[in-house]
């Protein structure tokens, strides 16, 4: 923390050497000017909540996010469309190759760990999954709620994501169903309160969301999403117990589906991404973390066990 603290005293000192690009507008610098940012779409609350803080703090700050699909941020950034992406990973070794021919290193910040949750329609009792059963529903290898549990009324599953380009459809393919293909039950919609709202009203449905949307309680939004929805707890083995995608539990790894939130920064200079990821980085920026119901990657948790009588 002493070396944040010292980074962003510098950030505030050189935010007074402005520099003028050939057509005369200011070039961008970490406290001032204005730059475009990709944000996976299941980050937008968060983000949103993120900037507006910044942006009030640095008054000649702005930061434009556009809240896309994982896929289209970092294909914006390969092809030098933005500078700086915010998604659920960092880049892949073939991704880095490309800038290392430019002689780019990128700047991955690491913010937070967050996770892909899963949420199911109040009347469906079976909240509490084991992880070998969310894969069964992810390679097809499971369609009906009678494979889980035979009194269940539900009928066939339906899988439903946010985007067919998402984050969470990347995450389920590749690190849920070993790669395979998802099976033809699973379909998208457009945006992670769309899933929720089909969810909602369809009761064999299983929906997968980004974590973050449903895990600040304080919010009146999300209050009403959690009338709404059942979030699904997830266990290692058959009568184990299980846990949900919360802070505690993803501090702990006692929830296997959690992933890594990660700035990534290919401006090559001094600007406005350094400055956004080092106030992310920073106690203030790690509070909102905590604040959104992510896992903060840079303020030590404490965790206490309540014991019931």
């Amino acid at each position: 923390m002493k070396y944040l603290t010292l980074l962003l005293s510098t950030l505030l000192i050189g935010s007074g050497c402005e520099q003028k690009r050939p057509d005369g507008k200011e070039v961008d610098g970490p406290t001032f000017g204005e730059i475009s940012i990709m944000v996976d779409e299941g980050y937008e609350p968060v983000i949103t909540s993120v900037i507006d803080v910044f942006d009030t703090i640095y008054g000649r700050a702005k930061i434009n996010a556009r809240y896309v699909p994982e896929s289209e941020a970092v294909n914006a950034l390969l092809n030098d469309s933005v500078e700086v992406i915010i998604i659920p990973r960092s880049l892949k070794e073939q991704e880095l190759a490309y800038y290392k021919k430019k002689g780019i290193v990128p700047k991955m910040t690491l913010i937070a760990h967050d996770a892909v949750a899963f949420i199911i329609n109040p009347a469906n009792k079976d909240s509490v999954l084991t992880v070998d059963q969310i894969k069964g529903i992810m390679t097809g290898e499971i369609t009906s709620w009678k494979q889980i549990n035979p009194q269940s009324r539900q009928g066939n599953i339906t899988i439903v994501f946010d985007n067919a380009n998402s984050s969470n459809v990347r995450y389920c393919r590749d690190s849920i169903a070993g790669g395979a293909a998802l099976p033809n039950s699973a379909s998208a919609v457009k945006t992670n309160s769309e899933v929720i709202d089909y969810v909602a009203k369809n009761k064999g449905a299983i929906g997968i969301i980004g974590a973050n949307w449903i895990s600040d309680s304080d919010d009146k939004g999300v209050q009403s999403f959690l009338k709404n929805i059942v979030l699904v707890d997830v266990a290692p083995q058959p009568g184990a117990e299980g846990f949900g995608p919360y802070q505690a539990y993803l501090a702990t790894k006692q929830y296997p589906f959690r992933r890594s939130m990660h700035l990534i920064n290919c401006q090559g200079r001094a600007g406005l991404g350094l400055g956004l990821a080092s106030f992310l980085a920073s106690d203030p920026g790690q509070r909102i973390m905590m604040k959104e119901g992510l896992l903060a990657a840079n303020i030590p948790i404490r965790l206490m066990q309540v014991i019931k009588e």
